[in-house]
């Protein structure tokens, strides 16, 4: 894979069209197609549906375009670390986010943002929520989607909920349940939990806590992931079963199956914070354009 595939593969999601981005790119038609193709094939997943009106992405090309932008913003901040007198360095947003959010309403919020400012690149980049409070206090990103706030963030920086998600119950395919629509918790009170490491996800100990006391049992955490990925392949391997909001299900999760939790029914708070020193107009459209794609991805 080189960072041509990835830069027809953008062109060709912004402008929908093969021919489109062949002209903004300068290239032939079957340069750009073979290029996806190319990508296409080593990734084997099809990213985009092919029809008489052009191109639509599939659910596995939109979560690959923010895999695509993560990257290229890598490679935009280190040309910018090797010439810091870069004058289009304020011509951009750094954004942090934790990974459920890719499936979910940030691809939308990313491109309503882009037609309001096509001139501000928009650089992603992957990151746990406690990473995301220390990037955000040494100014080092400008927003951070980082799922459910701490009181630090609360008390620290500005932020605005987006969204609340409802928790699921995340049990192995071959798990006795796994076929049922709907668990009650208290079902689970014998099994070991698979829980996120705090290192990284600091409210995760604080939340198992207000579980455990709603559903009156304690749960047996017999591992900690260090992220979500991580904790999904613990799962499917038979390491015990999670607790996470539903969102999470948007990411590839081999062996595993999301089932609603229909007792206790908890939802859990989604969130993005900012110095309160930031007043950007740039930053105040995102906040607002991500709350509006919060509430139609909601409902």
């Amino acid at each position: 894979m080189e960072l041509r595939h990835i830069q027809y593969f953008l062109t060709a999601s912004n402008e929908k069209s093969i021919n489109r981005a062949a002209k903004e790119l300068r290239v032939s038609q079957p340069a750009v197609s073979r290029q996806i193709r190319d990508l296409e094939n080593e990734l084997g997943v099809k990213l985009f549906e092919r029809d008489s009106r052009g191109l639509t992405l599939t659910k596995e090309g939109e979560m690959a375009v923010v895999f695509a932008e993560d990257l290229l913003c890598r490679v935009r901040t280190m040309k910018d670390a090797l010439n810091p007198h870069n004058p289009n360095l304020s011509k951009r947003i750094r954004l942090g986010y934790i990974a459920p959010v890719i499936g979910g309403f940030m691809v939308k919020a990313m491109r309503e943002f882009k037609h309001q400012f096509a001139d501000i690149a928009l650089e992603i980049q992957e990151m746990s929520p406690v990473e995301q409070e220390i990037a955000l206090r040494n100014k080092e990103i400008d927003l951070a989607l980082l799922g459910n706030p701490s009181p630090c963030v609360k008390k620290y920086f500005s932020y605005q909920t987006i969204l609340k998600v409802p928790l699921s119950l995340v049990l192995p395919d071959n798990h006795l349940l796994a076929l049922r629509k709907s668990i009650e918790l208290s079902e689970l009170a014998g099994e070991s939990f698979v829980s996120l490491d705090e290192k990284h996800f600091s409210q995760r100990p604080k939340l198992l806590a207000e579980i455990s006391k709603v559903a009156k049992f304690q749960f047996k955490v017999g591992i900690k992931a260090e992220g979500i990925s991580d904790l999904l392949a613990q799962v499917a391997g038979g390491g015990g079963v999670a607790i996470l909001p539903d969102d999470v299900k948007t990411m590839p999760h081999s062996g595993v199956v999301f089932i609603k939790m229909s007792k206790p029914r908890i939802f859990l708070e989604s969130a993005v914070a900012w110095r309160g020193d930031n007043q950007r107009e740039e930053i105040s459209y995102l906040v607002e354009t991500l709350k509006k794609a919060g509430k139609t991805y909601q409902h």
